[in-house]
């Protein structure tokens, strides 16, 4: 895992980070646990209860690793009691979401995801691939 200074943007164009706001960034190869960890990390010094975002990222990454590569980078903002998180690979497909009455074993992640969080979504990034992204309230631990 690196740390990676990344410009982030929004629908109109590239965003400025301030230090009110700092974007944490991660090329996760193979493994979700140190992202994991560092979310978890910093979410717990600021005093919120990490479990919820820890779970999505974990779904975000999982997925990514398991349908686009052992590569995705990991980005997450956190602004007052807000956390986006989003997670790129190299794959151009979106997931589809599992219904709640599907019987098979697993693929229930982003159904997670939908749960959890406030909004979520798939952008494209051309032929970079894609990023799964979400928006979700962290509350006082």
């Amino acid at each position: 895992m690196r740390l990676i200074p990344v410009p982030t943007t929004t629908g109109d164009g590239p965003s400025v980070t301030t230090s009110d706001d700092p974007l944490i960034a991660l090329v996760v190869d193979a493994t979700l646990r140190a992202a994991r960890h560092r979310l978890r990390d910093h979410l717990t010094s600021l005093g919120l209860d990490p479990d919820d975002a820890c779970l999505v990222l974990s779904e975000l990454v999982g997925n990514a690793l398991l349908h686009a590569g052992d590569t995705a980078a990991v980005a997450w903002r956190l602004v007052g009691d807000r956390l986006h998180i989003g997670v790129a690979d190299a794959a151009a497909l979106s997931l589809p979401v599992v219904q709640g009455s599907c019987t098979r074993e697993g693929g229930r992640g982003l159904l997670l995801v939908d749960q959890l969080a406030e909004s979520w979504g798939v952008r494209p990034l051309g032929t970079l691939g894609k990023e799964t992204w979400c928006d979700l309230q962290v509350k006082a631990a």
